[in-house]
């Protein structure tokens, strides 16, 4: 009689080993989907800040930098100083700015003799410490730094400029606000840890990261906007004026039909004391608030871009932040990763 039953049985349930196999497989097509990461895509105009965007991102989630890392950094942040002072003794010599030190005449011929192929460490660059916190005192070159708009001039100079004596310490070694600073060249891409975010400049993400065009399907876009750029030019070309072509040229493209965009206008902090002295209607005369007042400026640079978003059934999202500001930035990024899964499962359920 148990024999039968044992015969039934067999004929009537479901092979044991065929669902074993069965759930192997879906076991490791879960993994595997765990392994493909949410991938943000930057991209931004000159100077908008997407280098400090992508370390900030990276530190707050605990990717520390390494030792050769935090050399190469010190390396860049020596280059910055020398070239940003550098630029500022040329532009007071152009405009005609005189010294208030004449003493400082000796000090600009120092940086400006300064072999520029080699490599600075902390030996060969305290000689120009007393140069540099002489001449960044004297009132002729912070008027060079206050009309700065007029020429190419990256902003992280002052913060290096007002912790020169630090910097030019023979242990000196670069603090992650130092790095944040500290401008750098070149694409880069990480997986973030402890998130399911892989961040890429748009640059090197054809390269590295993407097979298919199907890949974009779990993809968002972060396009960063250096708002307090809106006095200035480079090449007699406006950065506001070619930010928003970028974002629209960006729009237009069929390729990121289907990607979410998040817009971040960064230097938040300049923006501020900017509009204290510059009139941003002078260089976009269709601006109708008051150029003096925050908020009338942010909201006309909101609509500027609300604009150019090409279809009006994409959703764009907005943030104002200050990338070099850790405890903003790191508040503002725990709400953009809540919008981002958001996006995410309502792209799943729609598939």
């Amino acid at each position: 009689m148990s024999t039968a039953l044992r015969g039934l049985s067999q004929c009537f349930l479901p092979d044991r080993s065929d669902a074993r196999r069965r759930s192997r497989e879906i076991d490791a097509m879960l993994k595997r989907d765990r392994q493909i990461p949410v991938v943000i895509l930057m991209a931004g105009f000159n100077k908008s800040g997407k280098t400090t965007f992508f370390k900030q991102m990276r530190l707050i989630n605990g990717a520390e930098y390494n030792q050769r890392e935090v050399l190469e950094f010190r390396e860049a942040i020596y280059d910055n100083i020398m070239k940003g002072m550098r630029v500022l003794v040329e532009e007071r010599n152009k405009l005609g700015i005189p010294l208030q030190n004449s003493a400082n005449e000796r000090h600009e011929m120092l940086c400006s003799s300064h072999d520029w192929c080699m490599k600075l460490e902390p030996c060969t660059f305290q000689p120009y410490v007393e140069a540099i916190d002489s001449l960044w005192k004297d009132s002729g070159i912070q008027e060079a730094h206050r009309r700065r708009s007029n020429f190419k001039f990256y902003e992280s100079v002052k913060y290096f400029c007002d912790n020169i004596h630090r910097i030019g310490q023979l242990n000196y070694l670069p603090c992650n606000q130092d790095i944040l600073y500290a401008h750098t060249v070149g694409q880069q891409y990480c997986v973030l840890r402890d998130t399911p975010f892989m961040v890429a400049e748009f640059q090197s993400w054809r390269r590295h990261l993407f097979k298919t065009v199907s890949c974009l399907s779990s993809a968002v876009f972060f396009f960063i906007i250096g708002c307090s750029d809106y006095d200035q030019t480079d090449f007699e070309d406006n950065y506001l004026v070619g930010t928003l072509n970028t974002f629209e040229c960006f729009c237009k493209n069929g390729f990121f039909r289907n990607c979410p965009f998040i817009l971040f206008f960064n230097k938040m902090d300049l923006l501020a004391e900017k509009v204290q002295t510059a009139d941003i209607q002078k260089h976009f005369p269709e601006f109708q608030g008051d150029p003096h007042r925050l908020e009338d400026v942010q909201e006309f640079l909101v609509q500027s871009f609300e604009k150019r978003k090409w279809d009006d059934s994409r959703q764009i999202f907005y943030h104002m932040t200050t990338a070099v500001d850790t405890e903003n930035f790191q508040k503002m990024f725990e709400s953009v990763k809540d919008t981002i899964m958001g996006l995410i499962l309502k792209n799943i359920s729609l598939l």
